[in-house]
């Protein structure tokens, strides 16, 4: 109290300064009868405002939580309906592979059942990995379910951590409860996934024992349903002949509602409107043939780029016959046009000679058309032949590299079966010696792997360059079926428009007119002033067409020459893009045989780790044990001394009693009763000193012996212990079966040592504390015969011997 002062004023302040280094005196400084005072309006809207933010909080997790229980169970439900959806896919293909099967009423083939077992089984395949991907993303989100609310979690423990309302210690609690809780949902979840796919597996199997068992009635002839035949391409060739068909029926219609000329009458207003329909018909009859060739032209491109195989000329006789009919029609159609009119017999006999002309003109203008026709015709199918012989040589040379892949294929792969048992060998190894013996006998089979890959290329390669051989075979073969193409299609020399049709329009028309008046004379000049241009562009039609295919069999002569060059560079061009792959495929081989070097090279060299880190670890181990077998009887040679602390302190009490002696013995006069008196005190002390010394030194021996078995102990099991870590390969250890045998063997002569160290201690230990009695026997022994003396001098008698020491 007075330390701290006697006024209020210092209480208050060392109230107010808790915490210094004067607490005890701020304590003492309170009343006697202190309670504190109630907290005020501030610590109480504090404390609601807090207990608020931990509601918040705890709202926030909760919502926070079903935030991403909503998300994960969204994406769960997606996946579920699409393996639903391919569920029943999978099971409606099966049906469809049966129903398909079924051939009708006759029993189905061995050859169909196993195709379409083999369907199914694929499908059912198909259908098992998808069960395997779903149960896979399944999880996927559940464990994203997880660690979403393990992160709110943490995050929110964070934030109620910092709102404080609540104890750490309870938070802590109430956190490892929820943690707890997710996982206990997770691996329910992952369970309940596992049953689910078992449960859709079986209802596979199922599908697929219905599917097979229906196989099964269909191969015997039992339980069949007769099904339309489904549509085949010759059905849309059918439907194409039918719609060529009804195209020429309309053709036939709309050639056969031709407009008539009318009504010719004698005026020449309405001859010229005679003239001029005929003139159009004309046209119209030019018209259809173009159009008629022109859909052969396209029938024809069709066929060279769809059908090359049909090299044939059925289709240029079947052009040749459609192509007469055609003229034939349109040649009826002028001539009924005319005569069917009510005309005048004048009129009749001034056009019959213009019609069998326009009839003349029209059959001219068809022979130019199909010449070229087949001109065209020959030409493209001179060129399909060639691509499918070259096509046939192509799929020969592919099908004889393809068999020498193969075979070279089951070679490699023997050659890697050894490889991988040769690995595995290197890989248990049990001394590095062999070791070395067994990477060169690896690397030298892979330097032979490597020269085999080198020799397989080139074969290869030459396999394919042969190609090469047959385009001047293919070359020779096209240029005479060239030849022979330029033989059969001449080219022809123009003939002058003079020569054309329209003279003998002139003449006849002359000659028929000569007996009539001078107004059919001006009838008919103006008739042939109308007709002339008609004819006149016919006659140009046809020396255009005649034109194009003298220059078409030109230019077709004039390239000949550059076709084996051609042929030759796009062999060249087709046997480098194949022997790219090849060359892809020997530079694959190299880097993996490039890989498989390091392979063997990096496992060498972890194998020859493991070899010197189970010797350095095996060597250690029995260093430890040789050395404690070394070490422990020296140290128990030179256990304690006679002085040690921990024994009884036999030196000083000798030390001291010898002292007393000396100067009792060197007191003059000494009284004999005094004499005598300290000489029987002094023996059964010196009786008593020896025996408690005896009693420490026996126990400090039997400390020193648990110690000792303690550590002979900690030998024993560390050794037992390193045997239990020696595990083999099939173990799932890393030791071979030599490699496990010595060191179990090292590891038993190191327990041998143990046990012989043991026997040869406890001799040692014995040895030790009778020499340590006797040299505390020979401490006692001087002042022992002093004391005997001393007796003996002053008539004392029957003085007490010393006793024998216990022998151990």
């Amino acid at each position: 109290m007075d330390a701290c002062g006697g006024d209020q004023n210092a209480k208050m302040y060392l109230v107010a300064a808790a915490g210094c280094a004067d607490d005890e005196s701020a304590v003492a400084a309170l009343p006697e009868q202190w309670v504190p005072r109630r907290g005020g309006t501030i610590l109480a809207n504090y404390l609601k405002e807090r207990e608020q933010n931990h509601e918040i909080a705890l709202k926030d997790r909760t919502t926070g939580a079903k935030t991403v229980n909503s998300a994960v169970d969204t994406k769960v439900r997606e996946i579920s309906e699409n393996l639903l959806v391919l569920i029943q896919q999978t099971k409606k293909d099966m049906e469809c592979v049966v129903e398909h099967t079924n051939v009708g009423e006759s029993a189905i083939t061995t050859n169909n059942r196993d195709e379409a077992l083999k369907k199914i089984y694929q499908l059912h395949s198909e259908s098992i990995d998808n069960m395997a991907s779903f149960k896979r993303d399944a999880l996927a989100l559940e464990r994203e379910r997880a660690d979403g609310l393990r992160i709110l979690l943490r995050d929110q423990f964070q934030r109620l951590m910092k709102v404080g309302h609540r104890t750490p210690k309870d938070l802590l609690h109430e956190f490892d409860e929820r943690a707890y809780e997710i996982n206990q949902q997770l691996l329910s979840n992952s369970r309940a996934y596992t049953e689910l796919e078992a449960q859709l597996r079986v209802q596979a199997d199922e599908t697929v024992v219905h599917a097979r068992s229906a196989l099964n009635r269909l191969s015997l002839g039992v339980g069949k349903s007769s099904r339309g035949r489904s549509a085949l391409p010759w059905a849309h060739r059918e439907q194409s002949l039918m719609r060529r068909s009804a195209t020429a029926m309309s053709e036939k219609k709309h050639g056969d509602s031709e407009p008539s000329i009318g009504e010719i009458l004698v005026n020449v207003k309405e001859f010229d409107a005679c003239v001029a329909c005929l003139v159009q018909a004309y046209k119209a009859a030019v018209t259809r043939v173009f159009m008629g060739v022109s859909g052969k032209l396209s029938d024809l491109e069709k066929d060279l780029d769809c059908h090359r195989q049909l090299l044939n000329d059925i289709e240029s006789q079947n052009f040749q016959t459609d192509f007469q009919e055609l003229i034939d029609k349109t040649s009826m159609v002028l001539s009924s046009s005319v005569y069917k009119t009510r005309t005048s017999q004048e009129m009749i006999e001034l056009i019959g000679s213009n019609i069998l002309t326009m009839q003349k003109s029209l059959r001219a203008l068809g022979e130019c058309l199909r010449d070229t026709y087949k001109i065209l015709h020959d030409a493209g199918h001179l060129w399909d032949a060639h691509i499918l012989r070259q096509a046939l040589a192509q799929q020969l040379t592919i099908a004889a590299v393809e068999d020498l892949l193969t075979s070279n294929d089951t070679t490699e792969m023997a050659n890697e079966i050894i490889f991988d048992i040769a690995l595995e060998q290197l890989r248990g190894s049990s001394d590095p010696d062999k070791l070395q013996q067994q990477y060169d006998a690896i690397i030298s089979m892979l330097d032979r792997t490597a020269e085999m890959y080198r020799t397989h290329s080139e074969a290869e390669l030459g396999r394919m360059e042969e190609f090469m051989n047959l385009p001047t075979s293919l070359a020779n073969t096209l240029l005479s079926e060239f030849d022979c193409f330029l033989e059969k299609h001449p080219r022809t020399i123009n003939q002058t428009i003079a020569q054309s049709p329209v003279q003998g329009i002139a003449s006849s028309q002359l000659e028929f007119a000569s007996p009539k008046p001078g107004s059919v004379n001006s009838t008919y000049k103006n008739l042939h002033s109308s007709l002339s241009h008609a004819f006149m562009q016919t006659e140009v039609q046809e020396v255009a067409l005649t034109n194009w295919r003298n220059g078409f069999l030109e230019s077709f002569e004039r390239n000949v020459t550059l076709v084996p060059e051609e042929l030759l560079r796009q062999a060249r061009l087709w046997v480098e893009e194949r022997s790219d792959a090849l060359h892809m495929r020997y530079s694959l081989k190299m880097v993996s045989h490039s890989i498989r070097v390091e392979r063997v090279k990096a496992s060498r060299d972890a194998r020859l780790a493991e070899l010197r880190n189970h010797k350095a670890r095996l060597d250690s181990h029995l260093d430890a044990i040789y050395e404690l077998v070394d070490k422990l009887p020296i140290e128990i040679l030179e256990f304690a001394s006679i002085d040690a602390p921990y024994l009884y302190p036999l030196c000083q009490w000798m030390s001291r009693m010898q002292a007393d002696m000396e100067a009792l013995l060197l007191q003059d006069p000494l009284d004999p009763e005094v004499k005598r008196l300290n000489m029987c005190s002094y023996a059964p002390r010196l009786i008593k000193h020896r025996r408690l010394f005896e009693e420490s030194l026996d126990f400090a021996v039997e400390a020193y012996k648990k110690q000792i078995e303690y550590r002979i102990q900690n030998a024993r099991v560390a050794n037992v212990r390193f045997m239990s870590l020696i595990s083999m390969f099939h173990e799932g250890g890393r030791y071979s079966a030599l490699e496990a045998t010595f060191a179990c063997n090292s590891l038993m002569r190191g327990a041998d040592a143990l046990e012989v160290c043991v026997v040869r201690g406890t001799d040692a230990l014995n040895a030790r504390r009778n020499q340590l009695i006797n040299l505390a026997d020979q401490l006692i022994l001087p002042l022992q015969k002093i004391v005997e003396e001393g007796l003996m001098k002053t008539g004392v008698k029957g003085a007490q011997k010393k006793p024998a020491p216990k022998k151990k």
